[in-house]
C-alpha cells in the first residue's frame, strides 16, 4: 500500500470540515462556519516594524483608539483590589470599586504627574506615595496636604480622569477613547462562538510574561497562522494539520481551526501510525514521561480526546464532559480580538495570548501568556505575574509544561525576524492569500486607524 500523500493546496476549510464530519460527538455550530475573505494587502511596508515615526502613530490613534484586554475579573475580586496595566507610554489602573462595580482611570496623580500607584493589591483608598494626594476608589478626590496653599484647585471637580471599562467572559477590557464604541463591536461573534465554552467559570492556572527583542506585531504574527508549524516546530508534523488549517474572517475577528491528529497530514509526505500522531501531540502540550499507548484499531485523535472527557469528568460532571466533541477537546481554535489578543477557544484549559509593545520601545515587546482552566468548588485564587526577562526563556516557567520548548522556538524565529527586517534592502514583506489571510485582515484593520497604507499593493 503506498503511505504517501500529495501535497496539495486545499480548498478552504475543506480538510478540517471533513475531519469535523467524522466527529464522535456533535460539533458546535461555529465550528462548522466557513467564512473565508480575501483581503486587499499582498504586501506589508517594512517600516511597519522598523519605524518610529510608524510606532508613534500607533500609540496615538491605535492603543489610545481600541479595546484592550487589562485583566482578568478573578485578578481584581474584592472591593479595594487594583490592577495596573500598562501599554507603551501609558498606565491604566483597574479598580473593583463595589463587588459588582469595576473603574478604570489613568494612572497618574493630578498634582505632580507621578504614577498613582505602581503596582497591584487591595487598598482603601487611591494615595499618592510622592505628596499624599488622595482619592477614593471611585475616583472622586477625597484630600490633599495642605489645602490652604493650593487654593487653585477646585476640589469639586478634581477626580480622576476615568477610562471606558468593560467585562466579557471573565476578561477586564478597557478603552482610552472617551467616544469609543460599545465593546460588543470589537468582540463580534466572540460572545455567540464562545457561549458552550463559559471562560467566565474558569480560573487562571499561568499567567506568564516575557520581554521579547522584537516589535509587538512580529511576535502577534507568529502566532496567526499553522504554516509555521512545519520549519518552526517540525517535532509537531506527526500531529498538526500544518498546511489543512482553516482561516476565517467575521468581519472584526479572525480565527484559525487546526486539526489535531488528523486523518490528512499532507504536509509530512506520508501518513504517520495513530500511535506516531499521539506521541507528537503529547510532545506539544503534555508532560508524560511516556506517553500512552494508543488502543489498536483506535484513532489516536479519538483516544485523546476520550482522556481529555476522563480528566475533565470530576471537575466539570461527567455528563458535561461527555458532551464536548473531539474537536473541543483536541484541536487548535484561536481567535484574534484586535488588536493584540489571542483568544482560544475549546473545553478544558486553554491559553490566551496578548502581545503589547515593552515600555516604550517600538522594537521590543511583551508577550503575555494566560492559561484558565475549569474548576470544581469554590474558585482558586488568581496566581501571581511570572515577569521573564528578555534573556530568560520560556522553559524558566515550567507552569506552563511542554508549550515553553515551542515558545522558545518561536521566539528565536520572531526575534530573528526583527534582525532581518532592519537589514532588508526591500521595502516590503509578501504575505500569503489564505494561509496568512488572517495577518493581512489585522493590517487593512490597523491600517483603517493609522491611516498608513503606503506600500501595500492591492488584489486585482
Amino acid at each position: 500500500m503506498n503511505d504517501r500523500v500529495t501535497p496539495r493546496g486545499p480548498a478552504p476549510g475543506s480538510y478540517y470540515q471533513k475531519e469535523l464530519a467524522s466527529d464522535s460527538r456533535p460539533v458546535p455550530p461555529a465550528l462548522k462556519d466557513v467564512s473565508p475573505v480575501n483581503m486587499p494587502f499582498d504586501e506589508i511596508p517594512v517600516a511597519h516594524y522598523i519605524s518610529r515615526e510608524h510606532y508613534d502613530r500607533e500609540v496615538e490613534m491605535l492603543w489610545k483608539k481600541t479595546w484592550q484586554w487589562a485583566c482578568r475579573e478573578e485578578q481584581i475580586p474584592h472591593v479595594g483590589d487594583t490592577h495596573v496595566y500598562e501599554i507603551s507610554r501609558m498606565s491604566i489602573l483597574i479598580v473593583r470599586t463595589t463587588p459588582d462595580t469595576i473603574k478604570a482611570y489613568h494612572n497618574v496623580c493630578l498634582h505632580r504627574g507621578r504614577r498613582l500607584r505602581d503596582y497591584g493589591g487591595n487598598t482603601e483608598e487611591l494615595r499618592c506615595s510622592y505628596h499624599g494626594f488622595c482619592w477614593n476608589l471611585d475616583g472622586t478626590f477625597k484630600s490633599m496636604p495642605s489645602p490652604w496653599d493650593l487654593p487653585h484647585i477646585d476640589c469639586d471637580h478634581f477626580d480622576l480622569p476615568q477610562v471606558k471599562v468593560e467585562s466579557w467572559g471573565g476578561f477586564v477590557f478597557i478603552n482610552m477613547d472617551e467616544n469609543a464604541a460599545p465593546l460588543a463591536q470589537t468582540l463580534g461573534v466572540i460572545p455567540e462562538h464562545f457561549e458552550c465554552w463559559k471562560l467566565e467559570d474558569r480560573c487562571m492556572i499561568a499567567n506568564v510574561s516575557k520581554v521579547m527583542r522584537c516589535n509587538w506585531k512580529v511576535a502577534q504574527e507568529g502566532f496567526q497562522d499553522s504554516w509555521h508549524v512545519g520549519a518552526t516546530h517540525p517535532q509537531a508534523t506527526a500531529s498538526f494539520g500544518v498546511i489543512t488549517g482553516q482561516y476565517d474572517i467575521f468581519g472584526p475577528v479572525s480565527r484559525t481551526l487546526t486539526a489535531q491528529m488528523a486523518e490528512s497530514l499532507p504536509f509530512l509526505g506520508r501518513r504517520p501510525s495513530e500511535q506516531e500522531k499521539y506521541d507528537a501531540m503529547s510532545m506539544q502540550y503534555l508532560t508524560e514521561a511516556e506517553p500512552r499507548k494508543v488502543p489498536e484499531g483506535m484513532r489516536a485523535r479519538t483516544f485523546a480526546a476520550d482522556e481529555a472527557r476522563r480528566m475533565l469528568a470530576p471537575v466539570v460532571g461527567q455528563d458535561v464532559a461527555n458532551s464536548y466533541s473531539d474537536a473541543e477537546l483536541v484541536d487548535s481554535i484561536w481567535y484574534t480580538v484586535f488588536p493584540n489578543m489571542a483568544l482560544w477557544g475549546g473545553a478544558g484549559a486553554k491559553m490566551q495570548y496578548r502581545w503589547r509593545p515593552y515600555e516604550d520601545r517600538h522594537d521590543m515587546c511583551v508577550m503575555d501568556i494566560v492559561v484558565i482552566a475549569p474548576f470544581s468548588g469554590e474558585r482558586p485564587a488568581a496566581v501571581p505575574n511570572h515577569f521573564l526577562r528578555v534573556d530568560q526563556p520560556w522553559t524558566d516557567a515550567p507552569e506552563l509544561g511542554g508549550l515553553g520548548r515551542f515558545e522558545d522556538q518561536d521566539a528565536f524565529n520572531l526575534e530573528a525576524v526583527q534582525v532581518g527586517l532592519n537589514a532588508t534592502v526591500r521595502k516590503t514583506v509578501y504575505l500569503a492569500k489564505y494561509q496568512e489571510s488572517r495577518i493581512r485582515h489585522f493590517h487593512h484593520m490597523a491600517s483603517q486607524l493609522t491611516g498608513d497604507t503606503s506600500g501595500a499593493v492591492k488584489d486585482e
